[in-house]
């Protein structure tokens, strides 16, 4: 029995180091991920082989190729926060201002491999994946070379042309039909322009890609933000604002006051003594009836 198991650990030793010396080449996919098989490439082009599916594993001869993408949701986040994809996005406005907008947008890449023939007449047996790899993937290396890696700087690259530039377009198209103060201040503007963003960049990204290679399923837009300077000339307006109804509300408490405008204000003033001498501001001396004072100012 021990010579038995030691003689086919030895084979399958010797099978390991054989495949290794011939050059073999093996798939491994993690479970949320798809590979795309090519053979050829040292003296010939390469052609398409078939697709992997998740979790798959296979040892192959000499000269295969293998090019990894994620299957399932990822997401696409423009912020401030640590681990976002970007930082937040900018919109100008109708009336010339730079508001910050920050959000996510979740996706999924398109791993369809059922063979289809495009609208130039193209047959893509791959199906969709294939022609996403030769016609992107290929140009941005988005791609990951061994199972389990996420995809490298190509991917995010990739990211940055057709998800970002194009949600970034879309947010600032809509933008400029709305002053800033209504973005800022107007829960029904703001809903509208996130309703006509959310309905915009699918389809731009579509068609900038050339075909449905990206799947969105969510756009969540935060409150778009201004910078300081707005806020602080929105904090002086909304001062204003308040100083002018307090003075109307003053204007007609005097007018129908007990004694007219004059009283009023004799009133206001002794008030205004009060809360000196409760807030002790103003000390207050005994001085008996009848007897004289001097007051030297200080």
């Amino acid at each position: 029995m021990n010579r038995t198991l030691t003689a086919l650990t030895a084979a399958g030793a010797a099978a390991v180091i054989l495949g290794s010396a011939t050059g073999c080449s093996t798939v491994n996919t993690a479970p949320d991920q798809v590979a795309l098989h090519y053979s050829g490439g040292s003296f010939s082009s390469q052609q398409f082989k078939e697709c992997v599916n998740p979790g798959t594993r296979n040892v192959n001869g000499p000269g295969e190729h293998y090019f990894y993408y994620p299957q399932g949701q990822r997401s696409f986040k423009f912020s401030d926060d640590p681990g976002s994809d970007t930082k937040p996005l900018t919109a100008s406005t109708k009336d010339q201002q730079e508001l910050v907008v920050r959000g996510t947008i979740t996706f999924t890449l398109n791993t369809s491999c059922t063979a289809f023939t495009d609208s130039s007449g193209r047959e893509w047996p791959g199906g969709m994946l294939q022609k996403f790899h030769d016609t992107i993937g290929r140009k941005y290396s988005a791609y990951a070379t061994d199972g389990g890696d996420e995809p490298g700087e190509g991917w995010d690259r990739m990211l940055g042309v057709y998800i970002k530039d194009l949600a970034d377009r879309s947010i600032d198209n809509e933008a400029l039909k709305y002053g800033w103060e209504q973005l800022y201040n107007s829960a029904e503007s703001k809903a509208t322009w996130e309703k006509d963003v959310v309905a915009a960049i699918p389809d731009l990204i579509r068609r900038q890609a050339g075909e449905d290679f990206f799947a969105i399923s969510s756009i969540v837009l935060q409150k778009p933000d201004i910078s300081t300077a707005l806020k602080e000339q929105l904090a002086a307006k909304q001062a204003a604002v308040l100083r002018g109804q307090a003075a109307t509300v003053d204007q007609k408490t005097a007018e129908s006051w007990p004694g007219g405008i004059a009283a009023y204000l004799a009133y206001q003033q002794q008030l205004a003594i009060n809360k000196a001498i409760t807030d002790g501001k103003v000390q207050i001396l005994p001085v008996p009836q009848g007897v004289g004072i001097n007051i030297t100012p200080k």
